[in-house]
């Protein structure tokens, strides 16, 4: 009686392996051309949910978002930010916006983006052509040591209204923190 070698059945185990997998890939035709498999199943999911879970509200696109006259506090600058409904229909406002320094009107954030500062959140109905305004509260980042700060020039805030991802940049070239643990910014929630 023979007896094969390790190596040699080892062989024959992986070509046989090559074989069945190469056959449930798929089949070659009379040119040697491989073929898909005719058995592939594929699953589709759920239809996703088109209509949007708050149809009311203002969007980007039919909103003009400007800055207010700044006023200066101990330490700080309120800026208002002024949501003027563009559109032909009444939107909803709801919540806060988000707001974030950023070095150029499409750059990168600079440091940590504003915090959620008190206050109620009311839905506010905006017609077209009237406003609503949410408080932005801009710390002088000079009063922070710099090593806790890193004083980073900025360009402006990039804004995005309650609720929607898009966004826009308005210019306010002031210093800010790039360091992230630092309170630079504080908003309120969108009042009529």
């Amino acid at each position: 009686m023979r007896t094969q070698s390790p190596a040699r059945t080892l062989l024959g185990v992986v070509g046989i392996a090559a074989v069945l997998t190469a056959s449930a890939c798929g089949s070659t035709d009379e040119t040697g051309t491989a073929e898909p498999s005719r058995d592939i199943t594929s699953t589709r999911s759920a239809p996703t949910e088109t209509t949007a879970p708050h149809p009311d509200r203002c969007l980007i696109g039919e909103l003009q978002v400007t800055l207010g006259q700044a006023s200066g506090a101990a330490g700080s600058q309120e800026i208002p930010l002024v949501f003027t409904n563009t559109g032909t229909r009444d939107c909803v406002l709801h919540g806060y916006p988000g707001v974030s320094y950023v070095a150029a009107p499409d750059g990168p954030q600079v440091g940590a983006a504003a915090d959620r500062d008190g206050g109620a959140e009311t839905p506010v109905t905006v017609a077209p052509g009237a406003r609503a305004t949410a408080a932005v509260r801009a710390t002088v980042v000079q009063n922070y040591p710099a090593e806790t700060c890193g004083p980073t020039p900025v360009a402006g805030f990039r804004v995005y209204p309650p609720n929607d991802t898009g966004s826009v940049f308005l210019p306010y070239p002031t210093t800010g923190c790039a360091q992230t643990g630092v309170k630079q910014l504080s908003v309120q929630p969108v009042t009529g």
